[in-house]
């Protein structure tokens, strides 16, 4: 639908995301997803368009020769590729009821991509197999933080100060507790248990990935290439960055077993000229150019964003609580870009 308005002669200014809850279908909707395997749709887009002269119209597509099958790295991205095993888990993934939009929280130590390749990882890894990670650096940029080495210790069993009646808590109640989340923690990392869903904490599962090496003689079940913050993006890189996606789909088209996914990750792009690069739209064209619909089917499309930025189904605003919302006309001209996009495609043949 953004496609055919731009093709008409409009440019996209903002496309904002929409969370959606509790919808009269979420019942039914809860039931079928668990039954058929696929996510809720828990969103929706909200797009800006802006009436410009049609010969000024960038439709942003890529020379026909960057959707042909190469051999090599591609000029300006670098390829680092990693094979593991898949982790083991304790339950069936597909009988975790989510929706599309998932959120993370905040890690000083590990970045927002590597938290959402890890919970790919966890959603639609298959047991008994391999996956791959596949990053790309902007060569001519610093890259992206390096994963961490297997000794890092899990802050999420450091001590925690928890109030009563405004004083602190006494040394046992904070020794238990810090058992309590220990004794959690350890239980994820032998995949005993699991915390997949869409508020999950990942870091336990993120180190666990860190542990399994690859198998051998079993399938390539899953690709994932996390999305690069669009922050470390200049202009040229879009052409070079696009076309690296594709070649990683031609590769996936031939090296996964059947039914295996490449999940492709990416975040919209503002350059430094004001311009909107949705490269959600985009990357999913490409794909479909380069291979077809009948090689990679999209499966799923995932909005990611970190806490901060939506609000919480549980979160509940008393009335002594509330402030009142108010228009600031000093606001930057364009909205930031806080959330990313991970898409999941199926190998069909």
């Amino acid at each position: 639908l953004i496609r055919s308005y731009i093709a008409y002669g409009f440019v996209l200014d903002e496309l904002i995301v929409k969370r959606q809850r509790y919808c009269q279908a979420f019942g039914l909707g809860t039931y079928l997803c668990v039954q058929f395997d696929f996510l809720m749709f828990t969103h929706e887009f909200i797009a800006t368009l802006r009436k410009i002269p049609r010969h000024k119209v960038d439709l942003m597509y890529l020379p026909d020769d960057y959707y042909e099958e190469r051999s090599g790295d591609v000029d300006g991205i670098a390829f680092e590729r990693v094979l593991r095993e898949v982790p083991p888990s304790p339950i069936e993934r597909k009988s975790v009821v989510m929706g599309s939009v998932w959120s993370f929280d905040r890690h000083h130590r590990y970045t927002f991509p590597q938290l959402c390749m890890s919970r790919m990882v966890e959603r639609f890894g298959r047991d008994n197999s391999n996956w791959e990670h596949v990053d790309l650096l902007l060569t001519s940029n610093e890259p992206v933080a390096p994963l961490p080495s297997d000794s890092d210790s899990d802050d999420s069993t450091s001590s925690v100060e928890f109030q009563d009646n405004g004083t602190r808590a006494g040394d046992y109640e904070r020794r238990r507790q810090r058992q309590i989340q220990q004794n959690r923690a350890q239980l994820l990392h032998l995949g005993l248990v699991s915390e997949l869903g869409e508020d999950s904490s990942d870091t336990a599962h993120y180190l666990k990935l860190l542990t399994m090496p690859p198998r051998s003689s079993v399938p390539l079940s899953l690709i994932v290439v996390p999305h690069i913050p669009n922050s470390q993006f200049q202009l040229h890189h879009i052409a070079a960055y696009r076309r690296a996606l594709v070649q990683i789909t031609h590769d996936a088209s031939r090296r996964l077993c059947p039914a295996g996914l490449l999940v492709l990750g990416t975040q919209d792009i503002r350059d430094e000229n004001g311009k909107l690069w949705p490269l959600g739209m985009l990357v999913l064209e490409d794909v479909q150019r380069a291979v077809g619909a009948i090689r990679l089917r999209l499966k799923e499309f995932i909005v990611v964003v970190e806490h901060g930025h939506a609000r919480k189904r549980d979160d509940v605003e008393s009335r002594d609580k509330y402030v009142e919302e108010k228009c600031f006309l000093d606001h930057p001209e364009h909205l930031p870009i806080v959330h990313a996009y991970y898409m999941v495609f199926m190998k069909l043949k």
